[in-house]
């Protein structure tokens, strides 16, 4: 089991054919790979208690949340999870959320959408060693698509009910 540091949370959520981040501010939290076979993590944010009907609204519908996810500082890329809300307790100022998450997209998997685009375009040797330096800058662009993708893929599996 690993434990790192929640650095921010952000809903996924799809709106005119895009994804759209939206931030939900983390006061503080953790996140926690168990891993298990089944790759099974667990995000514990505290959060302010203007999010709680939110929350409380999913997990009542037994919705799933795709999120993505920061851990330990702003340096690193984010990962997108699928959750479906554990817990919800109550604090003094704000409240916790625990979320049980599976892990659906990471840098490594955005990286090789990049590589595969350039092999498609027909790009080799030097030319493209210069054209995936040049993408790699432009991440962001390739995670737009990625995850659109990936949410389109969860919501027709049928197994995730996503808000």
């Amino acid at each position: 089991m690993k434990t790192f540091r929640l650095y921010s949370l952000s809903l996924l959520e799809k709106e005119e054919g895009e994804v759209v981040h939206k931030p939900i501010p983390v006061k503080d939290g953790l996140i926690i790979n168990l891993e298990n076979k089944e790759q099974t993590w667990y995000i514990d944010a505290v959060v302010s208690k203007e999010h709680k009907m939110y929350f409380e609204n999913v997990r009542e519908h037994n919705q799933n949340i795709l999120v993505d996810v920061v851990i330990t500082s702003k340096e690193n890329h984010p990962a997108a999870m699928i959750t479906s809300v554990s817990a919800i307790t109550e604090l003094s100022e704000n409240f916790s959320i625990l979320l049980e998450a599976k892990l659906v997209l990471r840098k490594d998997d955005i990286i090789e959408d990049v590589v595969e685009t350039l092999v498609k375009e027909g790009f080799s040797g030097d030319a493209f060693f210069d054209e995936f330096k040049h993408r790699k800058e432009d991440l962001a662009v390739y995670s737009q698509r990625t995850l659109v993708e990936v949410y389109t893929l969860l919501k027709e599996s049928g197994k995730y009910q996503l808000v």
